[in-house]
C-alpha cells in the first residue's frame, strides 16, 4: 500500500470535513484502506470502553496509527499465508506425472492418479554421487577428468520431471563444477 494512500486516511479520519464526499468514498472503495479504517473503528471503540473506566482523557494519535498498523500486519501475515497456499498447490501439481495409456492405433495421455517422486534434494552432497543417480534416472553414463571434481559437495534441488541438460545447467551454475552432456555421456571436470 502506498504511503501517501494511508496518510490520506489518516487525514480523513482525523479531519473528515477537509474532504468531499466523492474523495471519502474513493478512499472507502480501496479494499486495503477500508480494511484498515475498520480495524482503526474498532481499536477506537475499545478505547472508548475502557475511557468509561478511566478518567476523561484526549486520545492521542498514536493510538489510531498503532491500529493502522496492526492492520497492515494481519493483511501481511494474511498475504504471505496465501502465498504459501499457493506454492503448496504448485508443488503439488507438479508431483502428478502424466502417463501414455497404449489403446489400439493411438496413444491417450491421462494423468496418474498418484503423485510420484519427483523432487529430490542433495544435501551436502559429493558430486560423484549426485552424478551417478541423475545418470543412473536418465540412463547416462559417468566420467570424472579430474578427481578433485568428485569430492566437490552440493546442494542443489532436482525435479526428475526436467530434461538432464536442464539439470547439467543447473549444476554448471556453482563456480568449481563444469558437467558437459555429450550423446549418453556426463563428463564431470
Amino acid at each position: 500500500m502506498k504511503e501517501d494512500k494511508m496518510e490520506r486516511l489518516l487525514r480523513a479520519m482525523e479531519n473528515p470535513s477537509d474532504f468531499t464526499d466523492e474523495e471519502l468514498e474513493q478512499l472507502m472503495d480501496d479494499e486495503e484502506l477500508r480494511d484498515c479504517y475498520n480495524l482503526a473503528v474498532k481499536a477506537e471503540q475499545g478505547f472508548k470502553m475502557r475511557k468509561k473506566v478511566l478518567p476523561r482523557q484526549e486520545k492521542p494519535l498514536i493510538w489510531k496509527v498503532a491500529a493502522v498498523f496492526i492492520g497492515l500486519i494481519m493483511l501481511s501475515g494474511i498475504t504471505i499465508a496465501a502465498i504459501q497456499y499457493v506454492r503448496f498447490l504448485d508443488d503439488k501439481k507438479t508431483a502428478v506425472q502424466t502417463t501414455t495409456v497404449t489403446s489400439g492405433n493411438h496413444d491417450e495421455q491421462v494423468p496418474s492418479q498418484e503423485p510420484t517422486d519427483t523432487l529430490r534434494t542433495f544435501e551436502n552432497e559429493e558430486l560423484e554421487d549426485i552424478l551417478a543417480e541423475v545418470a543412473d534416472y536418465y540412463h547416462l553414463r559417468t566420467q570424472f577428468r579430474d578427481d578433485q571434481s568428485r569430492h566437490i559437495r552440493l546442494y542443489i534441488k532436482w525435479n526428475k520431471l526436467q530434461s538432464a541438460e536442464v539439470m547439467v545447467d543447473r549444476l554448471n551454475g556453482f563456480e568449481k563444477v563444469n558437467v558437459t552432456l555429450e550423446n549418453d555421456l556426463l563428463t564431470a571436470e
